[in-house]
């Protein structure tokens, strides 16, 4: 009989290299597993502003205010009464006084294009509508600054800036350049 040598030599490096390669992989596993289901924990305090959303209120809107159910007569009247304590160019105590001054609004009389604006502008003030502190740049309607406050105010700003107007007897073409800034206002163009 005759015996035959194995050579085992040449096995065992295969076989090394075989499980090396072997661990190789399933590392290369477990890392891409890792990576895949890993998440990011982020711990941290977020500090936001106080916002204010302008949502605007037309002559239309508030000329018929009983046509939706955005307000009661109550609040607005109760706004109207606020308007007409702080305010020389409006007298609105009651809802009347108000569609009065809107209906006056739509004809020739510059004035009273403008107050019609200004009172839809005083509302959307009172009843949050418009923010009170956001800042509005009007600049390229008031290019002579005749409200004096260089082009761009907070609204309380531009309210202060039209009541100091009043008793001044403003000219047909600052009415239009007030009524214009309001009317912007409440269209949420500036």
């Amino acid at each position: 009989m005759i015996k035959h040598k194995h050579n085992r030599s040449g096995i065992l490096p295969k076989l090394g290299t075989l499980c090396l390669a072997l661990i190789i992989a399933v590392g290369a596993m477990g890392v891409g597993y890792a990576a895949w289901i890993d998440y990011v924990h982020v711990t941290g305090t977020v500090t936001t502003g106080d916002w204010e959303v302008d949502l605007g209120g037309t002559i239309g809107f508030w000329g018929a205010w009983d046509n939706h159910d955005t307000f009661t007569q109550t609040q607005i009247e109760e706004w109207l009464c606020n308007i007409d304590s702080c305010s020389g160019w409006l007298y609105a105590t009651c809802i009347d006084d108000m569609e009065e001054v809107f209906d006056n609004c739509s004809g020739p009389d510059r004035q009273a294009r403008f107050l019609g604006h200004y009172m839809a502008t005083r509302l959307d003030g009172e009843s949050g509508r418009l923010g009170l502190t956001v800042v509005h740049d009007f600049s390229g309607y008031d290019p002579a600054n005749y409200l004096g406050l260089g082009g761009s105010g907070t609204l309380a700003e531009i309210f202060d800036a039209i009541e100091a107007k009043y008793g001044t007897s403003p000219t047909n073409s600052q009415f239009n350049l007030m009524k214009d800034i309001c009317d912007k206002l409440n269209n949420l163009v500036i």
